[in-house]
């Protein structure tokens, strides 16, 4: 049988995570899961299905059963951590004692990013990936509607950067020295969020890790076409992939497809209303974390 996974990037969604598990997973000494985002520990909280455009991808790769989690970890050898990321362990509170009853010697890592700036973050994917259709005001308003319609919780881009319930859920059940919090500004200095990361892990810390590719990034596509090509599988990648390693390719496609999009921002109104919704949240969440965060409410 599997062993039990040990560590978990548990969100949040939109502020780096993707980059993070590929970071942690070039160390030989770690194994994360073949699906990135099971979701296992928060599945209970879904909905039989989600009926967002473009959620079937999503709804595929979220491990309901057990076994078929546990399955995700079949290839695991030698190494001291099992891992896996699935954002929305943050979003739900209760998935703290879930984690804990599970193994309850686990690591927990969070990278947080300013609420205002990850929602409209995740707005800019659903926009990247063609998915949304209204603007991202029309869409703040539509919010509750669209969750109560079984939309996945990528389009609830404000209740998404409710952080600090969850955060202190999390200190309460595994303790603070199960837990290894990042800011998102912190990935400015990615190697030394790395280091520390692998010295949380007793890892040992002489791994090179190529930290200058960042994953996953969202924007608005300067060119449908081109952006679609390197995102999706065509016949031209087919005849190139012999060829080129699959790192290499990995890291050409990243880089590529960021390319290809705008970056954009709310409105100065949207933002100060999005300032007020989160207020009171950040300064929990300033208080549980002792670090300043009075930057992301100005």
């Amino acid at each position: 049988m599997a062993r039990l996974p040990n560590f978990f990037i548990a969100g949040a969604a939109k502020s780096g995570t993707t980059s993070l598990f590929h970071y942690v997973q070039a160390h030989p000494d770690v194994f994360m899961s073949r699906v990135k985002e099971p979701h296992y520990f928060c599945s209970p909280e879904f909905p039989d299905r989600f009926e967002g455009p473009g959620d079937q991808g999503f709804q595929d790769n979220t491990m309901r059963k057990l076994d078929d989690y546990m399955h995700l970890f079949d290839g695991v050898q030698n190494e001291s951590i099992v891992g896996e990321a699935s954002v929305y362990y943050l979003t739900f509170p209760q998935v703290a004692a879930r984690i804990h009853q599970f193994n309850p010697d686990a690591k927990i890592v969070f990278i947080l990013r300013n609420p205002v700036q990850r929602a409209f973050s995740a707005y800019m994917h659903t926009i990247r990936d063609g998915r949304e259709t209204l603007s991202f005001e029309e869409a703040l308003e539509q919010e509750a509607t669209r969750k109560a319609q079984n939309y996945q919780p990528l389009w609830w881009y404000k209740e998404a950067g409710l952080y600090a319930q969850s955060v202190e859920a999390y200190m309460s059940v595994f303790g603070r020295d199960q837990l290894k919090i990042f800011l998102y500004e912190d990935l400015k200095h990615a190697d030394q969020v790395v280091r520390e990361l692998f010295a949380f892990l007793n890892l040992r810390d002489d791994v090179p890790v190529d930290t200058s590719l960042r994953h996953n990034q969202s924007g608005k596509p300067k060119s449908r076409a081109m952006y679609e090509f390197f995102a999706k599988p065509n016949a031209v990648k087919e005849v190139i992939k012999p060829f080129l390693p699959k790192d290499f390719r990995h890291k050409l496609g990243q880089r590529a497809k960021s390319m290809t999009l705008a970056k954009d921002k709310p409105s100065a109104k949207t933002e100060r209303m999005l300032q007020r919704y989160f207020r009171d949240d950040v300064l929990r969440l300033q208080d549980l974390l002792h670090r300043d965060l009075s930057g992301w409410l100005s």
